[in-house]
């Protein structure tokens, strides 16, 4: 679901089936919908050719309404940019817990993840990670979210530090803490694992940007040199060696 340049989409139907896959609930609230939608158009078209009118043409109301529960475009950007950061730590956190409990497994469950959101979510990873689609939707993020950002960044870091303390000692933890009850003070006993678990972070954070086809040089080089096995074989190589730097 890359983002593609020019015209915003033409609003389109849908099925409200389709609310648990953008990380809702089954009977979300007008508020939540407007939040998914312009989710799902950002994933196709990026943040700069978003145009807020089309989630209020999808589900029939006003565009005024936007106004009415976000303040204006900046407020709805900066609102779908939380909720996808939410939707995120759940996926990561969702998909390790299924991976067999396996210090080394979990991990990859966690980097392999990280490359499939950044697939699946397009344009809408980028303003997720970088909400810069402009200074207003940006400060509301800053001003607004910034402490539930850094609870979350810490969350992901409590799951990459307790899979690192596994790798090292041969133990499977439970990982059942959540994001408002993650082992933080008693993860500092271990600053060797938390300082390894950032290492993780920004080198999976690496791949999967790298990966997801966004970035335009690697893409071009891939067209013209490499086939998709051997992307495929380098990607799998990166992440052994993310693993190594656990071990």
């Amino acid at each position: 679901m890359a983002a593609t340049k020019g015209k915003a989409s033409e609003p389109e139907k849908f099925s409200s089936a389709k609310w648990p896959a953008l990380g809702g609930p089954e009977s979300p609230t007008v508020r939540e919908q407007l939040i998914m939608l312009s989710i799902e158009e950002i994933m196709k078209v990026g943040p700069a050719d978003f145009n807020s009118a089309i989630p209020c043409d999808r589900l029939g109301v006003k565009h005024p309404t936007i106004n009415y529960h976000f303040g204006n475009r900046d407020g709805l950007i900066a609102e779908a940019t939380m909720w996808t950061h939410d939707w995120w730590v759940r996926y990561l956190a969702e998909n390790v817990r299924k991976a067999p409990r396996n210090g080394k497994r979990r991990l990859r469950a966690f980097i392999e993840s990280e490359i499939a959101w950044s697939k699946m979510l397009g344009g809408m990873n980028l303003l997720m990670h970088y909400p810069h689609a402009s200074k207003g939707s940006q400060a509301i993020v800053s001003e607004k979210f910034a402490d539930r950002m850094q609870r979350n960044f810490e969350f992901n870091l409590a799951i990459l530090a307790t899979l690192v303390i596994d790798i090292r000692k041969g133990t499977n933890s439970s990982l059942d803490f959540t994001v408002e009850n993650y082992p933080r003070t008693e993860l500092l006993k271990h600053p060797t694992a938390v300082l390894t678990a950032t290492s993780l972070s920004w080198a999976t954070h690496g791949i999967a940007s790298w990966s997801s086809g966004e970035h335009i040089a690697s893409a071009n080089l891939e067209n013209q040199a490499l086939s998709k096995l051997t992307t495929k074989i380098a990607i799998d190589n990166y992440i052994k060696q993310i693993i190594k730097m656990a071990e």
